[in-house]
């Protein structure tokens, strides 16, 4: 009986409940035609397929008008009940949103600054106050793993290899410069050529570093001579500040420091690597509402830009 009655549920075409209510309601197929904007035959067929389904009469027609039979006002009562409850969806879904008290984990790389992804984190807790955000700085090297063992939600990141069983969707390109400090010798000095640098000395990120930044180097000879190393863009700034070598820096990171004079780029802004940098996550990991909430923000974020 229990398999009977769940073969039932699932084989039933609910539109059909829907028209038999409009039917109900208006008192006859005619009136429901027009309710509806569709035509009588239509909705004549559509109440015998849902008669043939539940095995019963639902109405009478004829020179007396239109009647209920006892099985239709029970099957009315129902769709009643049935269409109350769908009219209560939207308020329960934003009652749902509103109580969001779960938690985001976001994995992000050191000193990465992005306006769209601030905005959305903004307007996700404006919204959801009680959802609890936590974001913790590693390599991006670090952030697939962190996905694929669920220990993170989100990650932010380049991504110089890409994973099949992970999803990105671009958030944008990360310029980055090399700059000096105020008391670098080369301070105040653009150059269009970036070989023209190759005999400096420069202070390196290590594992930190994108791979187009890499190759930029590579290419143009640059960081054979090293004055610092640290894998944190927080330490190698501090040593650029304090002029012991060339550092590349991501521009908007180094923004505010060249405009308070105390870094300079000492490479036109045409001659940049830059790095795409993306919003990671794990389409198999298991659903939580607060993380497809700030998803949808950061999503929309994208979309008007």
């Amino acid at each position: 009986m229990a398999k009977s009655i769940a073969s039932f549920s699932r084989n039933l075409d609910w539109n059909l409940l829907k028209t038999f209510h409009e039917i109900a309601q208006s008192g006859g197929i005619s009136r429901a035609s027009g309710a509806l904007s569709r035509k009588q035959p239509a909705l004549s067929l559509a109440l015998k397929r849902l008669e043939s389904q539940l095995g019963v009469k639902l109405c009478e027609r004829g020179p007396s008008g239109f009647a209920l039979t006892d099985e239709g006002m029970l099957i009315a009562d129902s769709c009643g009940s049935i269409n109350g409850l769908v009219q209560q969806l939207p308020r329960k879904v934003s009652k749902a949103g509103d109580s969001v008290a779960g938690r985001v984990s976001i994995q992000v790389v050191s000193c990465l600054v992005c306006d769209r992804l601030d905005s959305a984190i903004s307007r996700f807790h404006g919204s959801h106050p009680k959802a609890e955000i936590i974001i913790d700085i590693k390599t991006g090297d670090s952030v697939a793993g962190a996905l694929l063992r669920d220990e993170i939600d989100i990650g932010v990141a380049p991504a110089s290899a890409p994973r099949s069983d992970l999803k990105y969707d671009f958030l944008f390109d990360e310029a980055h410069r090399p700059y000096v400090g105020p008391a670098h010798r080369l301070f105040g000095r653009t150059f269009d050529d970036p070989g023209a640098l190759a005999a400096e000395a420069f202070i390196l990120t290590g594992a930190d570093e994108p791979d187009a930044l890499t190759e930029f180097r590579t290419r143009h000879g640059l960081g054979r001579v090293v004055a610092g190393l640290s894998e944190h863009l927080d330490a190698a700034k501090r040593l650029a500040l304090l002029n012991v070598g060339i550092c590349f820096l991501p521009e908007k990171f180094a923004e505010p420091d060249v405009q308070a004079g105390r870094l300079w780029p000492v490479l036109r802004e045409s001659e940049r690597p830059s790095s795409p940098v993306f919003i990671i996550t794990n389409p198999r990991a298991p659903r939580k509402l607060a993380r497809q909430l700030l998803l949808s923000e950061i999503s929309g974020s994208l979309e008007t830009h």
